[in-house]
């Protein structure tokens, strides 16, 4: 009977041992299945679109170009008067370049600036022109989108909507208008040189100026007076269609510069047999001589030579010097050069035609960019 029981006993013990461990396997297959599951769950797509986002707004790499609406495919400029906002139809094969405006970078935000040195500025209820860039107001953030951007102040609290030729200010961004870029393959900046007292003669006076473009091609020049002192105001054209290299100094021929017209020697003409001018300044040669010495940079431009097209061309003008003037005075009245949009200067030179007179031009020639 006792060997019965013991038999029972044993026989319910292996039973359970046998559900123990029956059991168990099966809580380690469970763990198995679920243990994939936690492991996938990091993988969340709301890190990589954060990624993404952040690569948008740091690859936005326009430096200049025309805005205009995607509705009424309106540009948006600064009129003549300089200090209201204008509207224009965008026109790719006719594009205005007094439109055109350069996107400064200012950490996360982007200003809006022409070539005239005007800014466009977002108030709480309109859009502005203004010369100073120095407040939030003119700050920007643009927004990707689909088609293009949106336009909001650097808080993101007020947006533009174009609404037919005028741009208006909305709180919301699904009011926002979307707007185009039109990337330009260069840019107009405005310079001066430091204003110089005159030196103690013609020649050393004319070799304290120099007029240089660091990473384009001249555009404009006038050399004018301020005050007692002289200075050059000049503009340079750069981006993508003018990044070429500089080719070797040019040095002409020395020659004496001692009265007014010597300026008209072959030792004061600048000429770039190819590509533009880059830079130009008078080096004093021994003796009473000067010469210029210049560079130009090697860039794509058209195989047209005519003079013509330099906008307001001055004309010969009477620089007869009174009793207590000197040459660099009346150099300053020569007037300027300027090209038209799109094309560079090439070449310059003082053109005095008959030596018994004291009339003078300042005649040169551009040429247009090859874009």
């Amino acid at each position: 009977m006792s060997g019965v029981v013991i038999g029972l006993v044993g026989l319910l013990l292996l039973v359970v041992v046998g559900a123990v461990i029956y059991f168990a396997m099966q809580e380690e297959k469970a763990t198995e299945v679920v243990t994939p599951i936690v492991e996938s769950t990091p993988v969340v797509t709301i890190a990589v679109d954060d990624d993404e986002d952040e690569e948008d707004d740091d690859t936005f790499d326009i430096v200049n170009g025309w805005v205009y609406d995607n509705e009424y495919t309106y540009m948006i400029g600064v009129g003549s008067d300089g200090s209201s906002l204008t509207y224009e139809n965008f026109d790719q094969e006719n594009l205005n370049q007094a439109f055109k405006w350069t996107f400064e970078k200012d950490g996360t935000s982007i200003k809006m600036v022409n070539a005239e040195g005007k800014y466009l500025k977002m108030t709480t209820s309109e859009v502005q022109v203004t010369s100073s860039g120095s407040s939030s107001s003119v700050k920007f953030k643009l927004v990707p989108v689909d088609d293009g951007y949106k336009i909001s102040n650097k808080s993101g609290s007020r947006w533009m909507k174009m609404d037919g030729a005028s741009l208006k200010v909305v709180k919301e961004e699904g009011k926002a208008s979307v707007f185009s870029i039109e990337p330009s393959q260069y840019y107009i900046r405005s310079y001066e040189t430091d204003a110089k007292s005159r030196g103690t003669d013609f020649r050393e006076s004319m070799s304290k100026h120099s007029v240089s473009c660091g990473s384009g091609v001249i555009s404009s020049m006038e050399f004018k007076q301020v005050g007692n002192k002289h200075q050059y105001d000049y503009t340079c054209t750069e981006g993508e269609a003018t990044s070429g290299d500089l080719f070797s100094d040019v040095s002409n021929e020395a020659d004496r510069l001692i009265e007014l017209k010597d300026i008209s020697k072959d030792a004061f003409k600048v000429s770039c047999e190819d590509g533009a001018l880059a830079k130009f300044r008078i080096v004093k040669g021994t003796g009473d001589t000067a010469y210029y010495k210049y560079a130009c940079r090697d860039i794509g431009v058209s195989s047209e030579e005519d003079p013509s097209i330099v906008k307001g061309l001055p004309d010969f003008k009477d620089l007869t010097q009174g009793t207590e003037e000197v040459p660099m005075d009346k150099i300053g009245e020569l007037g300027g050069l300027s090209c038209e949009g799109g094309m560079v200067l090439t070449g310059f030179e003082v053109l005095h035609n008959d030596p018994n007179e004291n009339e003078y031009q300042l005649s040169g020639i551009c040429k247009k960019l090859s874009i």
